[in-house]
């Protein structure tokens, strides 16, 4: 395979693990569509990068896509519901 197959293969694992956001956070218009984005982004991708389980370095950097998502979201935490206010001035 060429190198850019497994540049294809690495950015369909960060497409694909964002499905388990939209999953967790239940069944919306926006979950939704969410899902169909990562899941059709991701599979096209698994496609043009020639993906195939016989493949290690493939399967490495499929996992490997998934787990620089994974990794950046631990060290960058953020809580999309919390709102901080700025304290009142009276």
């Amino acid at each position: 395979m060429k190198w850019y197959h497994y540049l294809d293969c690495y950015l369909a694992g960060v497409f694909l693990i964002h499905i388990v956001p939209h999953i967790m956070n239940g069944i919306s218009l926006m979950n939704v569509l969410g899902i169909v984005v990562s899941l059709g982004g991701g599979c096209l991708l698994l496609w043009a990068g020639k993906f195939s389980f016989k493949d290690p370095l493939a399967v490495i950097l499929l996992l490997a896509g998934a787990a620089s998502v994974l990794i950046f979201n631990t060290m960058h935490h953020h809580h999309p519901h919390l709102h901080t206010t700025a304290p009142s001035t009276d």
